[in-house]
């Protein structure tokens, strides 16, 4: 009878113990946990030796020691403290079915002390898990917060590109006397500035489909107010359409760039693609400029190419020196 008794319930722990790493210890599981405890106590003196009995030294002894401990897992506070109770008494009343009266009173007393301990450490983990859940949601309102502010703040840079490089750039060249008041060239790009405007108004997006980067490039020269001048070598491309859009601003800004300050009447825009590297150059031979002196506040350097390059994951780097011309390099890399 007693390894009857062992081996049901070495197996009920092993089942235990799998619904416990399954996070699966439910109300019921503990239910039939305590009653099984229960029936042991009850049963001591059939399934406990005579000589182990009064010293609390038995395998039902030590069984019902964890119990009262562990039985406050899954259950409320006060299912856990009165079920520490009844296996208490349980055991008492083992005893003195096993003609062993008072025996237990010691162990009894031990075992309620336990399971005041098991109420109160309950109590502390469960406090310290509220804390860290309440952490962990801080922290994923906070990432997501982060991210909506990533995001807007992207587009707000890309609005402010798209002004830099459209109604800006026509507006100075107007007051340098670049376009006149009254000319075709004006309206046209008054017109295209308008089309800008309103589709950031409306919230439009670049679609991500393919598109060819050399037929959309081999018109920003003349949008950036060189309608000669501008020696052009464009491979056939096909690249994502925000990276085309990347491309497209970063050249027309370093062509606008090149009109208003390098003082020289022509430059060159190259395309080449090798194996997934996207290269768009712009070069020129004029006065050139020391570009690590250029002021933070300086949009065209900071944001039109570089940041506007960035933000699809590619690189624009300057190379320029006073007397010796610029080469904008712009590099983007299709990634699987």
């Amino acid at each position: 009878m007693t390894l009857a008794a062992v081996a049901g319930n070495l197996a009920w722990s092993l089942y235990f113990v799998w619904r416990a790493v399954q996070s699966a210890l439910t109300p019921g599981v503990m239910a039939v946990d305590l009653a099984g405890v229960v029936a042991l106590c009850l049963f001591q003196g059939w399934l406990v030796s005579p000589e182990a009995l009064p010293t609390g030294s038995s395998w039902i002894a030590a069984l019902v020691g964890g119990r009262v401990i562990y039985g406050h897992i899954g259950v409320r506070p006060a299912t856990g403290i009165v079920g520490g109770i009844v296996v208490a008494g349980a055991y008492l009343a083992g005893q003195a079915l096993a003609v062993a009266p008072g025996a237990g009173m010691a162990n009894a007393a031990v075992y309620l002390l336990q399971n005041l301990c098991g109420l109160v450490l309950m109590a502390l983990l469960r406090r310290v898990a509220r804390a860290a859940d309440a952490e962990l949601i801080e922290f994923h309102r906070s990432r997501d917060r982060a991210y909506a502010d990533q995001v807007r703040r992207a587009e707000e840079r890309e609005a402010d590109r798209r002004l830099h490089d459209t109604v800006l750039a026509t507006l100075t060249m107007v007051g340098s006397g670049a376009i006149t008041t009254s000319s075709a060239r004006l309206r046209t790009q008054a017109r295209a500035d308008l089309e800008v405007v309103s589709a950031l108004r409306a919230g439009e997006d670049v679609g991500g489909g393919p598109v060819r980067l050399d037929h959309l490039l081999r018109e920003v020269p003349v949008r950036a107010g060189w309608p000669s001048g501008v020696r052009t070598s464009l491979v056939n491309c096909l690249v994502p359409a925000d990276v085309a859009d990347a491309f497209v601003g970063a050249a027309h800004a370093a062509l606008v760039n090149t009109r208003k300050y390098a003082e020289i009447s022509h430059a060159s825009l190259t395309l080449t693609q090798d194996a997934d590297e996207v290269v768009v150059v712009i070069s020129d031979s004029g006065r050139g400029f020391d570009h690590t002196a250029v002021p933070a506040h300086k949009y065209g350097l900071r944001e039109a190419m570089v940041g506007r390059m960035a933000a699809v994951g590619g690189s624009a780097v300057i190379e320029s020196a006073p007397g010796r011309g610029t080469v904008v390099t712009l590099r983007w890399r299709a990634r699987d």
